[in-house]
């Protein structure tokens, strides 16, 4: 490592995180992340781009903070959206089944009919890859019968602001008259009148409850006449193409079922939602979710009671070191130019991006790979190319608790300590608001077995070794500790003498934009974004001609009819855990779901082998017969990475059970880099 840095730079050397959803590094992932940035490198394969990026950043576009924690305790309706708590998310699925037992609404956005979509007031079963036409297809509905909280819309969005036609920026008082303030954005009023909002102070300045909010004005700038159109105009006229039965025809969800599930929204007093998976891991992910979080903007629920509060209930330092990445350095992050919005800002790089580097030295070479956990061969789609990228690294390092597919190529495997054998500090539970009062610095059970280290540890000593203990606590853990917990009224010797946790004396705070406003460029939640409009992609989200988005999912290759995706098994969580007996006589085999109509007219019957082919490759699985399911989906699993006795002969490679390997990445999410992990297409035959 201090070779190539001072050789060629640290950008030369990158790294690999496994998630903090469901691993063992959720409690250490900061101090990982520290020790990167201090090191100086931009580049760390994360999966960032298709697990979090957009509940936690691509949500900023439009709240300016995260999709906040929803508040299931007080909420009237939940709207769980390609996220089923049952399989992935325990705890937050026992709130949820408090919500329903207390009386609450529930709609449930999934293709597959999971736990709660069955119990579901109203079940949309979307075909995979459509998500973002159904969500348009919402606003249209809400927007037409006016079904929305229409004060909260026009003073705490941006709906009522003008955008400028010619330029696609806001209309400023600047653009008026000579002495024109340029922070100031100005906002449709009734016959004709102007209303100011001051960004800097984030208030209006005129009475907002007078501002039009879908409205056209023609401004007399210094420049001439320029037409402009107020921000909920924009998205009216982008959903307009939306209406009830050509959502019906994109998605699958029928009229009637869509017309329900916006009357509940539209008449819930409060809504609370969840969006994962299912909506960041496709091509068009960052718009789907700035639709579903402007469909949520619009219910007024954002922030209160009920609904999802961003913030935690005590003040906390990060120590993940964002600081620490001076701005060059942070320019050079693997597709930074060309994704200047997305995950590269924050130094997250897509594992694709890293083998262009290490193969074609595009931009530049990457010569060695730190990981910590994951197991790129097994998440990630072109796995021809990574074995090759491994292959040509100078040096490759992986952390983990046990040799893996991509721990094969490393030339050093560090062992590393479980979360039960080393201690780690939780600063809040985010399943609910109260959980979020909660803060536990949780003792080991036992020492490390064998040469296990943990894996703040490791990068302690390795921060020592490189120069940069300055930078990480002088490589003393209470220090950094203490420095997190700093202004949050909890001690580390309070939490050393109550092992269970302690609970804050505060609570996350609701309706804070009421003193605050939002932290977006407008200080409004944005309806209308000028900073992805800038870009050159839509201000409001809007489809492309084709129906879902783009030809991979408008319309299916020849030979290949059927819609791929996939979904999470709860006997493993993501890659892990299939070297373990116990867990592997849960599952012993990778399924492919399908309905039963389709499986009689294919041949197959349950429990046959059959061989799944894309237009990129093919893998195996054996069938399992769902009711519910639509006959034109399918649905595999991720993480298999081992051959079967039983197996065909042509499923005998290592990577023959796992669906990524033969999931195209040649078109990907403009802005975030994901790929259409949920929505593909395949081909199935038994054999």
């Amino acid at each position: 490592m201090a070779r190539i840095r001072e050789e060629h730079g640290d950008e030369q050397v990158a790294f690999s995180v496994t998630t903090p959803s469901g691993t063992h590094i959720s409690d250490g992932i900061s101090w990982i992340e520290r020790f990167i940035r201090a090191f100086g490198s931009p580049n760390t394969i994360y999966g960032t781009e298709i697990c979090n990026w957009h509940k936690d950043i691509a949500s900023r576009l439009t709240y300016g903070t995260d999709i906040g924690t929803p508040d299931f305790a007080e909420t009237d309706c939940v709207l769980l959206w390609g996220h089923n708590p049952a399989a992935t998310w325990l705890a937050r699925s026992m709130e949820v089944q408090k919500a329903l037992r207390r009386g609450a609404k529930l709609i449930v956005v999934d293709p597959r009919p999971t736990l709660y979509a069955r119990r579901a007031d109203c079940w949309l079963r979307v075909r995979p890859g459509t998500d973002q036409a159904l969500a348009l297809g919402l606003l249209h509905v809400l927007l037409e019968t006016g079904s929305f909280d229409q004060a909260f819309t026009r003073e705490w969005t941006n709906a009522a602001f003008l955008i400028r036609e010619d330029t696609g920026d806001f209309l400023k008082d600047s653009a008026l008259r000579a002495d024109g303030r340029d922070d100031v954005i100005l906002a449709a009023g009734p016959a004709e009148r102007l209303l100011r909002f001051d960004t800097t102070a984030g208030a209006w300045l005129d009475d907002c409850s007078q501002a039009e909010l879908v409205a056209e004005h023609t401004a007399d700038t210094t420049d001439g006449a320029v037409t402009c159109k107020t921000s909920l105009r924009l998205l009216t006229d982008a959903v307009a193409a939306y209406p009830p039965a050509r959502v019906a025809e994109i998605t699958g969800v029928a009229e009637a079922d869509l017309r329900a599930a916006a009357g509940t929204i539209g008449a819930a007093r409060s809504v609370a939602y969840y969006a994962w998976n299912g909506v960041g891991q496709g091509v068009t992910a960052t718009q789907t979710d700035r639709a579903i979080s402007i469909l949520y903007a619009l219910t007024g629920s954002y922030g209160s009671a009920g609904g999802n509060v961003p913030g935690g209930a005590a003040s906390f330092n990060d120590i993940a070191g964002h600081d620490l990445l001076s701005e060059a350095q942070r320019s050079k992050a693997l597709g930074f130019n060309e994704r200047p919005l997305g995950p590269g800002n924050h130094g997250w790089v897509t594992a694709r991006d890293v083998y262009s580097a290490a193969l074609e030295h595009d931009p530049y070479p990457v010569r060695m790979l730190v990981s910590f956990g994951g197991n790129l061969l097994s998440a990630q789609p072109d796995t021809d190319r990574a074995k090759a990228a491994f292959e040509a690294l100078e040096f490759h390092v992986h952390a983990d608790f046990f040799l893996n597919a991509s721990a094969a190529y490393a030339d050093i495997v560090l062992p590393v300590a479980t979360s039960w054998e080393r201690d780690g500090l939780r600063t809040g539970f985010d399943a609910s608001l109260e959980g979020l009062r909660r803060v536990q610095l949780r003792p080991a059970v036992i020492k490390p077995v064998g040469e296990a280290r943990g894996d703040v540890e490791i990068v302690l000593d390795l921060a020592a070794r490189l120069g940069l203990s300055a930078d990480m606590f002088d490589g003393n853990k209470d220090a950094g500790h203490t420095h997190i917990l700093a202004s949050s009224g909890v001690t580390l010797s309070e939490l050393k003498a109550n092992p269970g946790g302690v609970t804050v004396r505060g609570h996350a705070p609701l309706r804070s934009y009421e003193t605050k406003g939002f932290p977006t460029p407008t200080k409004r939640i944005e309806i209308y974004s000028q900073q992805i409009a800038a870009l050159g992609q839509p201000g409001v989200p809007s489809l492309p001609q084709s129906p879902t988005g783009d030809d991979h999912q408008s319309n299916a290759p020849d030979d290949f009819p059927l819609r791929l995706s996939c979904a999470k098994t709860v006997a493993f969580c993501h890659s892990q855990g299939r070297n373990l007996a116990t867990l592997r006589r849960l599952a012993p085999y990778p399924i492919l779901e399908l309905a039963p109509e389709l499986a009689a007219a294919s041949g197959i019957s349950a429990d046959d082998w059959i061989r799944i082919s894309t237009p990129v490759s093919a893998f195996h699985a054996k069938a399992k017969l769902r009711d519910g399911l639509a006959p034109d989906s399918v649905f595999a699993q991720h993480g298999w990475t081992i051959p079967f006795p039983d197996a065909p002969d042509s499923a005998q490679g290592t990577m023959a059970m796992n669906m990524n390997s033969a999931v195209s990445t040649a078109i990907s999410d403009p802005m975030s880099g994901s790929i259409p992990l949920r929505a593909s297409w395949c081909s199935i035959e038994k054999v």
